[in-house]
């Protein structure tokens, strides 16, 4: 696949994904306030907020193979900037959600409090 199909492939999933974990997450009882909220240069995925208040929602959204899978692409570096970002906005809870696309449809799973 050449760099450019791919690159708006992978931007399609980002998409997909957060718009599912959007929709999970408020099935859930959990309320998105914004998405795709821009800070610096950096961007938040979503803002939500529950019975315990506030809290960010990093989304990580692929396929999953033998080896990967994409909650691994929530390392400590991508960690310390969401952190940094939400703090910006008074918030001190960060959330993942990974939404996993394969062959028997899709996989949601929710880590609370990752950072």
């Amino acid at each position: 696949m050449p760099e450019r199909e791919f690159s708006a492939h992978r931007r399609h999933l980002g998409a997909f994904g957060e718009r599912v974990a959007a929709s999970f997450l408020e099935r859930n009882g959990v309320r998105v306030l914004g998405r795709n909220i821009r800070i610096g240069r950096g961007e938040l995925d979503l803002i939500a907020v529950d019975r315990a208040g506030r809290f960010v929602v990093e989304v990580k959204s692929g396929t999953e193979t033998l080896d990967e899978h994409p909650r691994w692409n929530f390392t400590d570096r991508k960690a310390r900037q969401v952190v940094r970002m939400a703090r910006s906005l008074g918030i001190r809870r960060v959330d993942l959600v990974t939404v996993v696309v394969g062959e028997d449809g899709v996989e949601i799973e929710w880590y609370p409090r990752v950072a």
